[in-house]
């Protein structure tokens, strides 16, 4: 077992869960279905390994992956229409109008007016960990360059922490 884990940390970690059958108020969890849908997202997954697998059924996966990050995109801008005080077919309108939004940007832009920590939030895997990932590297512009780092992100000593003994 490590004695180190990721800094970033999945979208639960950061805003958990409610429990079975708890309904919380709006302003709960809209974030949290936002950190969700970023959670979900398919960046820097297996999911581009996965779509072109000579197997039916993996191939399956990442089409189910994609269904649930457009699901979840769907209900977090949803929620956040109601919680605006939007009603009625004007809510679903503002909703789907921003869903159609096929690179997320709007999403994105939602989950950051309500403080979510876009790029603290680890990718849920597919199947699992990826065998690389991506540090920022030199601004170029208004961008950053991405460096493959040729490591799993678990065990990149930048990318991990030591674990805090429980007390």
């Amino acid at each position: 077992m490590s004695d180190r884990r990721t800094i970033r940390r999945y979208a639960h970690e950061l805003y958990p869960h409610p429990d079975e059958w708890e309904v919380r108020p709006l302003e709960v969890e809209v974030p949290y279905l936002y950190a969700r849908m970023v959670g979900l997202d398919m960046w820097n997954t297996d999911w581009f390994d996965l779509g072109n697998d000579p197997d039916k059924n993996t191939r399956r996966l990442a089409h189910d992956r994609t269904m649930l990050f457009i699901a979840a995109k769907e209900k977090a801008l949803l929620a956040d229409a109601i919680f605006q005080g939007i009603t009625s077919g004007q809510a679903w309108e503002w909703a789907m109008s921003r869903a159609a939004d096929e690179a997320s940007e709007i999403a994105y832009e939602r989950a950051a007016y309500y403080d979510v920590p876009i790029r603290q939030i680890k990718p849920y895997p597919i199947l699992g960990e990826r065998d690389h990932h991506y540090h920022d590297g030199e601004r170029v512009g208004s961008g950053v360059v991405q460096v493959l780092i040729k490591s799993k992100e678990s065990e990149c000593p930048v990318c991990t922490e030591p674990i805090e003994a429980e007390s």
